[in-house]
């Protein structure tokens, strides 16, 4: 009987001893890994596509060969806005230290962009002692055919509210633009409509808003403002003569578009 409840204390003892055993011999898992920090390191390609708009202050006679009596800086036509769409394609390269983001991005856009105003009506010069009156029925267009643009970039990330995923980004650099420049003379038996096609450089600014949706693509939104030089346009023969006069032109953009990139390396 002895042996018996000797036994039974020993097994009890031994079922009591397992379960801390087990425990002692059971490792604690580690914890999981953080989520990876997204980086905006990487060279993309992209399309992007919206509106853009413009605006001249119309065509003025700078008074060069051919003005006749006109006098420089007369105004011709009446100013006015250009608009249409434009859509393109993106390359580009950025680096990330820490938060911030530093790129370099060029793109090339066809545009349909054009505008029209009529002659002022006005009276710009003089000749045989007669008044020369800009023609209130010739009517003037302008038509922005492509637009290039090669700038830099300085983006913010993982800052605020935002999250390592979202970049915002101011931007700058250099524009070209291919700008066509048509007169229709009205009532005019020798010339009864001029054209000529100018290619123009000016300076962008702007800004936008990216976010990563994963598997390298991205979206984005992004303004840009261009400004052009100055530049004269009628000045090939046999344009500038006494009928049509070299004119002066101004003009400047409004860029609203939006776009997807793929982070290819």
């Amino acid at each position: 009987m002895k042996r018996l409840f000797l036994g039974s204390v020993a097994l009890v003892a031994l079922g009591l001893g397992t379960p801390a055993a087990f425990a002692a011999e059971m490792r604690v898992p580690p914890p999981p890994p953080p989520a990876p920090v997204y980086t905006w390191s990487g060279c993309y390609i992209g399309a992007s596509a919206g509106t853009s708009s413009g605006h001249t202050d119309g065509f003025v006679t700078n008074g060069g060969a051919g003005a006749g009596g006109l006098v420089p800086g007369s105004q011709l036509s009446n100013d006015f806005n250009l608009s249409g769409f434009i859509g393109g394609g993106t390359l580009g390269c950025n680096w990330q230290a820490g938060a911030w983001v530093f790129g370099i991005e060029g793109d090339g856009s066809a545009t349909n962009k054009s505008g029209q105003a009529f002659g002022t009506g006005a009276i710009v010069g003089t000749s045989a002692g007669l008044p020369v009156i800009s023609n209130p029925a010739s009517q003037y267009e302008m038509q922005e055919r492509w637009l290039v643009t090669a700038r830099g970039k300085l983006g913010l990330t993982n800052f605020w509210w935002f999250g390592d995923k979202t970049l915002l980004y101011v931007t700058g650099g250099a524009a070209w633009a291919k700008i066509d420049s048509t007169l229709a003379v009205i009532g005019n038996p020798i010339a009864t409509g001029v054209f000529q096609s100018d290619t123009r450089t000016g300076w962008t600014v702007g800004g936008g808003l990216e976010y990563a949706l994963g598997y390298g693509w991205s979206a984005k939104s992004e303004f840009l403002y261009v400004k052009f030089d100055n530049f004269t346009t009628f000045t090939s023969a046999p344009f500038a003569n006494q009928i049509v006069a070299p004119r002066e032109v101004k003009l400047e953009d409004y860029i609203w578009r939006a776009g997807l990139n793929y982070k290819f390396w």
